[in-house]
């Protein structure tokens, strides 16, 4: 059984607990950027893929939502009453 776990390290194989500590680790604030930029970093690590991709994701979502303020940030300006003299408010 040895040889076996030697020859799924050698090709870049990770096991299903590297996988399992790797979900871990991204799931905490903060602690999962560093180790991203760590296994970014190293070329001989095999979760170098897996953090270049998940930093891909990241800046999309990023400019997904920096996109989505604005548009909300644009209709609010848009339908907001320019007239300070105007409004709704009925005093008796």
């Amino acid at each position: 059984m040895e040889p076996q776990q030697r020859d799924h390290q050698s090709n870049g194989q990770m096991r299903i607990m590297q996988w399992v500590w790797t979900l871990v680790l991204t799931g905490i604030p903060l602690v999962n950027i560093i180790m991203l930029i760590i296994w970014a970093a190293d070329r001989a690590n095999p979760r170098r893929n897996y953090a270049i991709a998940t930093f891909i994701v990241m800046a999309a979502v990023i400019v997904l939502y920096f996109l989505v303020f604005m548009i909300f940030m644009i209709l609010g300006i848009a339908l907001f009453e320019s007239d300070p003299t105007y409004s709704d408010t009925y005093y008796y």
